[in-house]
C-alpha cells in the first residue's frame, strides 16, 4: 500500500503544528504585553493550519528547493489557515479572549515563522551538503554564458545529487568585471579569453574536464569555435538545461546538461511559431496541404492540427506515405476532422474533385520533384509536377475562391543552374503573377528558404547513415555551402510568413517570403561536426571523401539574386524580395511552350528550359 504521508512530511507536519500555535500566543504577547493562557485556542491553531496546508498541497512542496515563488504559495496558505482559525474560535467563543488586531499580527507571525523555518533549511541544506558528498567525484566544469543562468546551474550543483563541481565561469558579454563572484565562483573572463582562462587553470586550479554552455545565445560560430577549442583540449562540451527546467517538483532532475545538437551549431537563435495569431488565422478553415507525406509536409500536418482547424485535407501521390503519415497522426484522428488522399496534383480531373467536395480555404503546396541528380535525369517529369501542376492548383484556388495559396519554394530557385532549381523558379513566376495581377479576392504567397536539417534527402540522413556503417562521410567539394534551418522552424516560419503576407500592403503583392536562415554553413565543417557529435574524429575513426559537385548542383546557394529588391519587414524571421513580375498572358505563353518541351528528350528540354528563363 502506498503511503500517504512519509517520515520527512510528517516531520514538516509536526513542525507546522508546534510554530502555529507558538504564532497565536506570539501574537497575543505583542498585542496585550504579557502572556494569557489560550488553551483551547491554541488547540484550534495547531490542529487547523497542518489540516488546511495539507489540503493547499504545501507539503507537496519540497525544503530543499524552497523558492520565492513557495513562499509566495505559503503566504496565501497562510492567510486561508488564519481566516479559518479565527472563524472557527469566533463560532468557539466569540473571540472573547483575543483582541482583534492579534487576527492580522497572527498573520505576519504564522507566515515569518513557517516561511523562516524552511528558508533557514534550505540555507542549511545548500551551505552543508557538500560534507555529505563525495567531493572528489565531481566533474570539475567551466561555465559559459550568462552570469544569472551560471547561478541558476551553481545552485543545481551544489545539491549532493549532481555530479558536477563548478570552477570557473566565461561571461558570454565583452564587458567583464573580472572581481565578480557568483556564489563563490569566481567570473575569470569573456570567450575571447578562454584559451588564456584554461591555460591559467591548468596551474591554478583543477583543468575543467567539461564545458557547460548555460546561455541560448551562443550558437553558431561561438559555438562552432568553442567546440574546435575543447576538441583540441580534451574537454566535452555539453549545453545546460534552461533554468526553469532545472527544478522539478520534489527534487533535482538527473541530468543537467544535455548534449550539443546540430541545431545549436545554426548561427542564430531559431525563430518560433506565433501560435495566437497564427491560430486565429486559421480558426474555422478548411486546409490542404499536398506533399503532405514529405518532410515539410507532415510537420505542417502536425502544426496545424495543433492550432484546431475546421478541416485538414493531407494529400500525396505516394500510398505508402500517406499510410505512415495516418499512422503517425494517429492521435489527431479521433478529434480532427482529417481527409488521407492519395492523389497527384499533376491530374486536373482528381483534384478537381477534391476542390469541389472540400473546398479549401488554404492551400500549402509542398508537393515537388525536389532531388537535383534525378530532376536532371527527368526534365519533363520535374516541369509537370514543379511547374504545371502549381499553374493548376492556383487555378482552382481562383476558382473555388479560396482564401490563400501558399507554395513552398527552395534558394535554388535562385539563379538557377538544375532542372530543379529553373521549374521552381518558374512556378514562383506563376505565383507571383497570381498574386499582382488575379482579380480575385485569393492571395498568392510564395515561401522560399533553404536547406532543411533531417529532410528528406537532405546531407544530415545521410551523414547519420553514413557514421553508423562507419564511414567515409562523402562530401561534395570542400568549400560548398548551403543555409540550413530545422524542420521545426521553417514549418514555423512558413506559417508566420503566411499570415503576414496575406495582410500585407498592397504594394507588396507579388513579392517572395525568403526566410531569414543566418549565415551559410560549409557542408565539410557539418560533418566534421557531426562526426565530433557522434563521439570519433574526423579523418581517424570516420574519413571524409570528397566526390566533386554533381550535375546541376552550386558551390553556393543565395537566397535572393541581384534583379530582386530586398524589403526588411522587421524582426519576423524573414525578409520580402521583389522583382518584376510576368503578366498573365506572358505565363500563358510560357505553359504552352513548356507543354511543348515536354514532348522532346530530356537534354533538349533542358536546353530549352534554361532559354525560357533567360528570356
Amino acid at each position: 500500500m502506498k503511503k500517504i504521508i512519509n517520515i520527512k512530511v510528517f516531520i514538516v507536519i509536526l513542525i507546522d503544528f508546534f510554530v502555529s500555535g507558538f504564532s497565536l500566543n506570539v501574537s497575543n504577547y505583542i498585542r496585550i504585553n504579557y502572556l494569557e493562557a489560550l488553551t483551547i485556542e491554541t488547540v484550534f491553531a495547531c490542529i487547523l493550519v497542518p489540516i488546511i496546508f495539507y489540503i493547499l498541497g504545501v507539503y507537496k512542496r519540497s525544503w530543499k528547493y524552497f523558492s520565492i515563488s513557495d513562499l509566495w504559495f505559503l503566504v496565501k496558505a497562510c492567510l486561508i489557515a488564519n481566516i479559518f482559525i479565527f472563524l472557527i474560535i469566533f463560532i468557539f467563543n466569540r473571540l472573547e479572549n483575543i483582541p482583534r488586531l492579534v487576527i492580522i499580527l497572527n498573520f505576519f507571525t504564522l507566515t515569518f515563522v513557517t516561511g523562516g523555518s524552511r528558508i533557514i533549511y534550505r540555507t542549511i541544506f545548500e551551505r552543508f551538503s557538500f560534507l555529505t558528498s563525495n567531493a572528489t567525484a565531481k566533474i570539475p566544469v567551466l561555465l559559459i554564458g550568462s552570469v544569472d543562468n551560471a547561478d541558476s546551474f551553481i545552485r543545481a550543483t551544489e545539491r549532493k545529487s549532481s555530479v558536477y563541481k563548478v570552477i570557473g565561469i566565461v561571461n558570454e558579454e565583452s564587458k567583464v568585471n573580472k572581481e565578480l563572484m557568483i556564489r563563490g565562483i569566481a567570473v575569470l573572463g569573456n570567450i575571447k579569453d578562454i584559451k588564456v582562462i584554461t591555460e591559467n587553470m591548468n596551474t591554478d586550479i583543477r583543468k575543467p574536464q567539461k564545458i557547460i554552455i548555460v546561455s541560448n545565445n551562443i550558437r553558431g560560430i561561438d559555438m562552432s569555435d568553442i567546440m574546435k577549442f575543447a576538441d583540441l583540449n580534451g574537454i566535452t562540451v555539453g549545453r545546460a538545461l534552461a533554468p526553469n527546467e532545472l527544478l522539478l517538483e520534489g527534487g533535482i532532475k538527473q541530468s543537467l546538461v544535455r548534449d550539443i545538437s546540430l541545431e545549436d551549431l545554426l548561427g542564430r537563435r531559431q525563430n518560433k511559431l506565433k501560435h495566437n495569431a497564427v491560430q486565429s488565422f486559421l480558426k474555422n478553415q478548411t486546409i490542404l496541404i499536398t506533399g503532405a507525406g514529405g518532410s515539410i509536409g507532415s510537420e505542417l500536418s502536425r502544426k496545424i492540427l495543433n492550432l484546431n482547424p475546421k478541416k485538414l485535407i493531407l494529400l500525396d501521390v505516394s500510398e505508402n506515405s500517406i499510410y505512415n503519415l495516418k499512422a503517425s497522426l494517429e492521435k489527431y484522428i479521433n478529434k480532427n476532422n482529417i481527409s488521407f488522399l492519395c492523389s497527384n496534383v499533376r491530374n486536373l480531373i482528381e483534384v478537381e474533385k477534391i476542390f469541389s467536395e472540400h473546398k479549401p480555404h488554404i492551400i500549402y503546396h509542398a508537393a515537388a520533384l525536389k532531388h537535383v541528380a534525378i530532376c536532371e535525369e527527368n526534365v519533363s517529369e520535374a516541369i509537370r509536377t514543379n511547374v504545371l501542376a502549381t499553374h493548376i492548383l492556383a487555378n482552382l484556388s481562383e476558382k473555388y475562391k479560396a482564401k490563400c495559396f501558399v507554395l513552398i519554394s527552395t534558394d535554388k530557385a535562385v539563379n538557377p543552374s538544375s532542372a530543379m532549381g529553373a521549374t521552381k523558379k518558374l512556378a514562383e513566376s506563376i505565383i507571383q503573377s497570381k498574386d499582382r495581377f488575379s482579380k480575385t479576392k485569393t492571395r498568392f504567397i510564395t515561401v522560399r528558404f533553404g536547406n532543411v536539417l533531417g529532410s528528406q534527402g537532405s546531407v544530415v540522413p545521410l551523414f547519420k547513415k553514413q557514421i553508423s556503417n562507419g564511414g567515409p562521410i562523402t562530401v561534395t567539394h570542400k568549400n560548398v555551402t548551403r543555409f540550413f534551418m530545422t524542420i521545426d522552424e521553417a514549418v514555423s516560419l512558413v506559417l508566420n510568413a503566411t499570415l503576414e503576407q496575406y495582410y500585407s500592403k498592397l504594394n507588396l503583392r507579388g513579392s517572395i517570403s525568403v526566410l531569414n536562415m543566418g549565415a551559410s554553413i560549409k557542408i565539410d565543417i557539418l560533418a566534421k561536426q557531426m562526426i565530433k557529435l557522434a563521439g570519433m574524429t574526423p579523418n581517424k575513426e570516420i574519413k571524409i571523401v570528397y566526390t566533386g559537385l554533381k550535375k546541376g548542383e552550386k558551390l553556393h546557394e543565395k537566397l535572393y539574386a541581384i534583379d530582386e529588391k530586398k524589403v526588411d519587414v522587421g524582426n519576423k524571421g524573414f525578409f520580402l524580395v521583389k522583382s518584376e513580375v510576368n503578366t498573365i498572358s506572358d505565363i500563358k505563353k510560357i505553359l504552352e511552350k513548356l507543354n511543348i518541351y515536354c514532348n522532346y528528350s530530356n537534354n533538349k528540354i533542358k536546353k530549352n528550359l534554361f532559354n525560357l528563363i533567360k528570356k
